[in-house]
């Protein structure tokens, strides 16, 4: 807003100093030194502007690159907390693991809370910073996708485990375009170690041997 401002009263002061060769007569000397005065600030103020402006968008893309970036590890990171697969995955493997996804996978309440988590993240974006979003091309859809996880604990019945993995995957197709990253999917036959089971998941997200039995866990849930 200042940048606006500051610009603005450089452009009044121009103007007012064309003004006065126009008034004093451009064929004085006091009037061409007026006109050329008048025209050299205009010039000056839209060299800066012009240079400012790539300036911003330069930010903004970097800004919109990172968050993409944080977006796009968040989601690897939640599935494979959830479905297991290698630790360090590419965008095309993570496809893969999301397509291998059963209807019957259990998702543990500390996985949900991930997912929630990148949903309410993706909505703020969304919301908050509109403009770094919008200066990468494709992220916006990627978030609009994962936005979706911020009703996984909405209803009185949870979200279906297909249906989560179908908005990760949408969200990751997205988010690989924009980045420039894979999108082909993976063979899912070539995905090894995947593992939804409660247990697994909890020493994947715990690590160790876990902080809680599987049998009894209130931690977990199985969709049916």
């Amino acid at each position: 807003m200042l940048r606006w401002l500051v610009t603005g009263a450089f452009l009044t002061i121009a103007g007012f100093v064309l003004w006065m060769s126009v008034v004093v007569g451009v064929d004085t000397s006091a009037g061409t030194l007026f006109m050329n005065l008048g025209t050299e600030i205009v010039g000056i103020v839209i060299t800066v502007a012009v240079v400012e402006w790539f300036f911003e968008r330069r930010r903004l893309q970097t800004r919109g690159r990172q968050l993409a970036w944080d977006a796009l590890h968040a989601v690897e990171h939640v599935v494979w907390v959830w479905q297991g697969g290698p630790r360090e995955m590419d965008t095309d493997e993570v496809r893969a693991v999301l397509n291998a996804a059963g209807d019957d996978d259990p998702v543990a309440d500390f996985t949900e809370s991930l997912l929630l988590n990148i949903g309410t993240r993706s909505r703020r974006l969304l919301n908050n910073d509109p403009q770094a979003v919008s200066a990468v091309p494709g992220f916006m859809n990627g978030l609009e996708h994962l936005a979706r996880l911020s009703a996984v604990r909405d209803g009185k019945t949870p979200m279906d485990s297909r249906k989560i993995a179908d908005i990760l995957d949408e969200g990751t197709t997205d988010l690989a375009k924009a980045l420039g990253k894979p999108t082909e999917r993976h063979l899912a036959s070539l995905i090894r170690f995947r593992d939804p089971s409660a247990v697994s998941q909890e020493r994947r997200h715990f690590g160790g041997g876990g902080h809680m039995t599987s049998a009894t866990s209130p931690q977990t849930r199985s969709l049916e």
